[in-house]
């Protein structure tokens, strides 16, 4: 067991064990796990500037390989825009004014616009940003999170799907959309599931994500940030947290840390292995859904014209 003097930003604990040394690309990566809370999170954290220009510049060309979504990807977050608008069905109606921050091409902005609702989107990457505002006429504002302006309760709901992981300090980020959302707002938030099976071992970390989520941790950044968590749901295959919260600024000052949080999230590290992974009839039964998929996608987006 490999320890590391860090700072746990959940439950300022200084100690934490090394759980991982390489990113899913073969690259050298430290990923910690809090002993205090079991907390995963990179170390160290990059700087602030040099995450900005990042996400700004280089972050979708990592990822997707290009700097405007193609058409097949399109398609894809299409399909995932509108499994996101199912989920959130009960919380949203028609008239709301929702951000979405972190909204890429728009995908769920455009289907949150067509049931009714008014829109505003935050996305940091500028290839991305300009694809929602000329492609799909939305109002998306460029940057990091914390460079934008936003009066408080100027917006019914916020949703982050697959953005709070990305962000350097989570609770102050929590926080300030707490106060965009408003007293009788919510603020809705998908990460990936620390305690997933889904995923190769050596295939779970790399240095977009900063931090690393199970269920108890999720809820305890949200109750720091003066969020009470009203529904919390796993994905199908595990992989990923939805959490549905309120503001309620009180309930910061009980925020205490999950019990045997460290224990419990290292004996699951622990029993993780590359054999287990290839021998579970899911990991096929996955990879034949994602080449399915892959080709349907490609086939199907032939057929639109434009983006829209």
């Amino acid at each position: 067991m490999e320890r590391l003097q860090t700072s746990c930003p959940l439950c300022a604990a200084t100690t934490s064990v090394v759980i991982s040394r390489t990113a899913r690309d073969g690259s050298p990566l430290t990923c910690v796990l809090c002993q205090g809370c079991g907390l995963a999170h990179l170390h160290p954290l990059p700087a602030r500037d040099e995450l900005a220009a990042f996400y700004r510049d280089r972050y979708r060309l990592q990822y997707k390989r290009t700097y405007q979504p193609k058409p097949h990807h399109m398609l894809r977050g299409a399909r995932v825009a509108l499994d996101r608008l199912h989920r959130l069905r009960g919380i949203l109606t028609p008239g709301q004014r929702v951000l979405d921050v972190g909204c890429g091409a728009g995908d769920f902005l455009y289907l949150l616009r067509a049931a009714g609702c008014l829109v505003t989107g935050i996305e940091p990457n500028t290839g991305y940003a300009a694809c929602a505002r000329e492609e799909l006429g939305l109002e998306v504002h460029v940057g990091p999170l914390e460079d934008q302006r936003f009066a408080p309760a100027q917006f019914d709901g916020v949703t982050l799907f697959h953005v709070l992981e990305h962000l350097p300090e989570p609770v102050q980020a929590l926080s300030l959309l707490a106060s965009w959302a408003g007293p009788r707002g919510f603020v809705a938030v998908e990460v990936p599931n620390l305690e997933s099976r889904c995923e190769h071992p050596s295939h779970r970390f790399h240095a977009a994500h900063l931090f690393y989520f199970r269920a108890d941790t999720l809820e305890r950044c949200g109750k720091l940030s003066g969020l009470a968590l009203t529904r919390m749901e796993t994905s199908s295959d595990g992989g990923n947290l939805l959490a549905w919260f309120r503001p309620e600024p009180a309930i910061a000052r009980a925020a205490a840390p999950p019990p045997n949080g460290f224990e419990r999230s290292w004996q699951i590290e622990q029993e993780r292995s590359a054999l287990r992974y290839w021998l579970s009839p899911r990991t096929a039964a996955r990879a034949f859904r994602r080449l399915h998929r892959l080709a349907e996608e490609r086939l199907t987006a032939r057929r639109y014209a434009s983006r829209r």
